[in-house]
């Protein structure tokens, strides 16, 4: 399994990397609850997926309930949920304070989830085992493209599940 990966060329006139392409993850939609208790029903447990399905709602519930009030969640081998400030800019006095949020001018523009890798589920480990792989699309144009300046091609095999539809976002 590899990741699926769609090029985009910088188009940022004055930026170190304009007219560079960059990969970008080709993510597929995501799972929902439901899917992903059907995925785990099959992995040797003796749940169903209905019993699955209502300990995901109920941790999820819980989860929202917690970063809510301010408690991060650290869930052993994945990730730390905790809810983060997005400031517009800052007080200048302390008199100048005010906690209304999301309004033209107010400083707390929102509240965000955020979430950290933890255990063995980091950058690190996730680029020392995760694969990447281009999308079929950029596959075949790259492949051209290596063909016609004489250049090996070393983009690797194209995912298994990819759809041939998948185009260009912004070569």
């Amino acid at each position: 399994m590899s990741v699926k990966v769609y090029l985009h060329k910088n188009q940022i006139e004055g930026s170190k990397g304009f007219g560079k392409l960059y990969a970008y993850a080709d993510n597929e939609s995501p799972l929902t609850l439901e899917g992903l208790a059907d995925h785990m029903s099959h992995h040797n447990t003796p749940f169903s997926k209905g019993t699955i399905i209502g300990i995901l709602k109920d941790m999820v519930n819980c989860i929202r309930e917690l970063n809510l009030s301010g408690q991060p969640v650290k869930i052993d081998g994945l990730a730390i949920f905790s809810t983060h400030i997005e400031n517009k800019g800052g007080w200048p006095t302390l008199a100048d304070v005010n906690l209304s949020m999301g309004g033209e001018n107010d400083n707390i523009q929102a509240l965000r989830l955020c979430a950290q890798a933890t255990g063995e589920f980091t950058k690190a480990e996730l680029t020392k085992y995760g694969t990447v792989a281009l999308n079929r699309y950029w596959r075949e144009q790259v492949q051209e493209a290596k063909k016609a300046s004489g250049v090996a091609d070393n983009t690797g095999e194209a995912p298994v599940n990819d759809d041939a539809s998948d185009g260009p976002v912004n070569p």
